[in-house]
């Protein structure tokens, strides 16, 4: 999971310990380095989460080159990571898997891919996501530029300031109520109490600053400031030597860490309060909500860690008055011993909570979940899930319920421009686990961490998030949102719908549609979105065809006429059908899986019958012909492979005419380790599973039985979202079988 997840997100789960480390690294050139006691001391730091300590320990082991190796460079990576030093991060995982994502585990995948995402270099992004698990729609995503520029398709009619709350320290999680704007920081408090190992002598609290007092820095200003080392606001922070609460970077108290952030003026503390009430409250504050009772909830710490020394987070409620916070109590929901609940959202009844949790039986690292009651006096029910159109196998967070009934929350799941983005859905069908989650635009989402998203009135279009786009640190934004050239143009007519694998009926994602405007003979260009869904502009009234293209599925294409009337709104016209996109393309080849064989046999084995009969139902539905391929590992001499190999396809074809396949059908072809899938060739010591990868039964569509509708081929990836083209830029005759 990525950094800011597990530590943003978590808000952050604190590792309490006991003492503070006060040995330091011998910097005396004379004195010989005892190595031993140094990766002692380095392990001892990063135990404990004091991972500034710990890197600096474990870099000064590994300039000796002998002390270099994968145990101690895992943890030297994890420290940059944890810490948000991105490019010292990316460094050291490059050392640990050399050879790109070959032999990486899925978590340096998953970490690569997103520092990648990170610098916008979404290529290398997608290449080092393949493979991992539940991240393979990211990976896509990532891989098209297309989708990439179509996610940032109205972004001239945003603009973003930069608040004069923001300091050198982390400013998140905005909420507004009543002309307020409250956020969460952990800049310092003029208070001689001090937080035990707190880099900025203070947890995270929340603040709060009356709108009339905000003033903002354009953004487009703010992008274009050089930031350097030698700026005169550049501010300094002792650094702790424990890991720290409120999402800062943790190292060693004789530590000095330049912050070249730019602040509105020359202050550590410019602009805001601390909401009173919540002096009691020893560790961290924050990510609040309210509703219109004045009825507070927020997060909070545990007061007590448990057993390990973690400290994890529930949800509070209290009653906000201008002298403060009153009626402080806990929710009924997360347990200090297994799980936190945090990230409180409240409909302005108060009848209605999302919050995020780690609860066991989620689907990802935090999900998304609700409780409800009939009115403010009455209990709270259990915490249910939201759907699987909602939750994913990463991490949903830091929901917000606006005015206008949609639930807003951050995913680093969902495709987007990397990390945490923002995105949105009706509250009632996510709800009801329906409706299509929307992504919110560039520059609001960046290939940072976009997250926290409050906005002033049911409108929608003025209000403020977080980011750390800037130096990786947490700001605060404000936006606004001015459609005005929406609003004047001229109102338009689509015809819309979608492209599905037919014999699943899943949506293709990227497949690209032609639509021939035989009126205007004008060619429109269209790329089917993440639900397959696709939609051309209607500007006359004609005879169109409609015809969808995939690398690996056959074509399919359908002929309609469409209407165009003007209409006081944009108007959407149903496409008569979907277009059903065959898989069975001649080249197309599948693994059949759990396909074995007995050492030195080629007898079709019992366990390996119901997958071949899953084969049979296919050729008798579907009129192609194939190639059964077998495949060994590279164990045994060539001849012997190829011989072993050629009986097992053999065996299989043979069980298939014996159901009723026709043997013109099917033909048998033994590939003996020619085609190996990794690399375990000769002489390369492997495991038996990696062995096992390479002994399979592939099947090839080699051709049809009945003649198929297949126009000539062409490169879809060419063209372009939108774009017209001339219809003698395809092939010839590539609509007449539409017709």
């Amino acid at each position: 999971m990525k950094l800011s997840t597990i530590i943003r997100v978590a808000f952050a789960i604190c590792m309490l310990t006991s003492g503070i480390l006060n040995a330091q690294i011998n910097t005396n050139k004379k004195a010989p380095i005892k190595y031993s006691i140094l990766l002692k001391k380095a392990d001892i730091a990063y135990q404990d989460s004091k991972y500034a300590i710990a890197a600096d320990y474990y870099e000064t082991y590994l300039q000796n080159p002998v002390n270099s190796h994968n145990i101690v460079l895992s943890k030297l990576a994890d420290c940059y990571w944890q810490m948000r030093e991105y490019d010292k991060a990316l460094r050291i995982y490059k050392l640990i898997s050399p050879n790109g994502n070959q032999g990486a585990s899925q978590q340096y995948q998953h970490r690569i891919a997103e520092l990648y995402a990170r610098n916008g270099q979404y290529q290398q992004a997608s290449e080092w996501l393949k493979g991992v698990a539940g991240y393979q729609l990211k990976a896509q995503v990532y891989n098209e530029k297309e989708t990439l520029n179509k996610i940032k398709k109205d972004s001239l009619n945003w603009k973003l300031g930069f608040l004069n709350v923001n300091t050198a320290f982390r400013e998140f999680s905005p909420f507004l109520s009543n002309n307020t704007l409250f956020f969460s920081s952990n800049k310092p408090l003029l208070t001689k109490k001090k937080a035990y190992g707190w880099d900025a002598k203070n947890y995270a609290r929340l603040w709060e600053i009356p709108l009339s007092s905000l003033d903002t820095i354009p953004y487009i200003k703010l992008k274009n400031t050089a930031l350097n080392k030698n700026q005169s606001n550049q501010k300094t922070k002792n650094l702790a030597g424990i890991y720290e609460c409120g999402d800062t970077k943790p190292g060693s108290s004789t530590i000095r860490l330049v912050i070249n952030k730019p602040t509105m003026n020359g202050d550590l503390n410019p602009a805001g309060t601390v909401v009173k009430g919540l002096e009691k409250i020893q560790l961290n504050a924050g990510a609040i909500s309210i509703d219109k009772n004045n009825h507070f909830y927020f997060s909070a710490n545990y007061a007590k860690a448990d057993k390990k020394g973690v400290n994890r987070i529930c949800l509070m409620e209290g009653i906000y008055t201008t002298s403060g916070i009153t009626t402080i109590q806990k929710l009924p929901f997360g347990d200090a011993n297994t799980y936190s609940v945090m990230h409180p959202a409240i409909n302005l009844d108060g009848t209605l909570l999302v919050c995020s949790s780690d609860k066991a039986g989620g689907k990802g690292g935090y999900d998304l979940y609700y409780s409800k009651r009939s009115d403010i006096n009455q209990p709270w029910d259990t915490l249910k899930t939201f759907g699987n159109n909602l939750n994913t196998i990463g991490n949903e967070v830091f929901p917000s319920i606006t005015p206008d009934g949609y639930l807003y929350f951050s995913s680093d799941n969902i495709p987007g421009l990397g990390g945490l983005d923002i995105y949105r859905i009706l509250l009632h069908d996510a709800i009801a686990g329906r409706g299509e989650i929307e992504h919110l635009s560039y520059p609001v989402n960046s290939s940072a961490d976009d997250f926290g998203w409050t906005q002033q009135d049911i409108t929608g279009v003025k209000g403020f998030f977080t980011s750390d786009r800037l130096n990786s640190d947490d700001n605060l934004y404000s936006y606004s949102y001015n459609p005005i050239k929406t609003l004047k143009r001229a109102k338009k007519s689509f015809i819309e719908g979608f492209v599905l694998e037919k014999q699943s009926l899943k949506p293709i994602m990227g497949a690209t549609l032609f639509l021939y405007n035989i009126r205007e003979d004008t060619v429109y260009v269209a790329k089917a979105d993440k639900n397959g869904k696709y939609h051309f502009p209607v500007l006359t009234t004609s005879d169109i065809i409609i015809k969808a293209v995939n690398k690996k599925y056959i074509n399919d294409c359908l002929s309609a006429n469409i209407l165009y009337e003007p209409q006081p709104k944009d108007t959407i016209q149903k496409a008569p059908r979907d277009l059903l996109l065959d898989k069975f393309k001649v080249g197309f080849k599948w693994k059949l899986s759990n396909i074995h064989y007995d050492f030195d046999k080629w007898n079709i084995r019992a366990d390996a019958m119901p997958i071949l009969d899953s084969l049979i139902m296919i050729l008798n539905k579907n009129p192609i012909t194939v190639e059964l391929g077998s495949h060994t590992d590279s164990r045994g001499s060539f001849k012997y492979n190829e011989r072993l190999s050629q009986h097992r396809a053999e065996s299989a074809v043979a069980y298939l005419i014996q159901h009723g396949i026709d043997s013109k059908r099917i033909t048998a072809k033994g590939y003996g380790e020619y085609q190996l899938l990794n690399r375990c060739s000769d002489g390369v010591p492997c495991t038996d599973e990696e062995h096992q990868a390479n002994r399979r039964t592939e099947v090839k569509v080699t051709g049809y039985t009945t003649p198929q509708k297949v126009s000539e081929n062409i490169d879809p990836d060419k063209f372009k979202d939108g774009e017209r083209i001339n219809k003698n830029d395809l092939p010839k005759d590539f609509f007449e079988e539409c017709k």
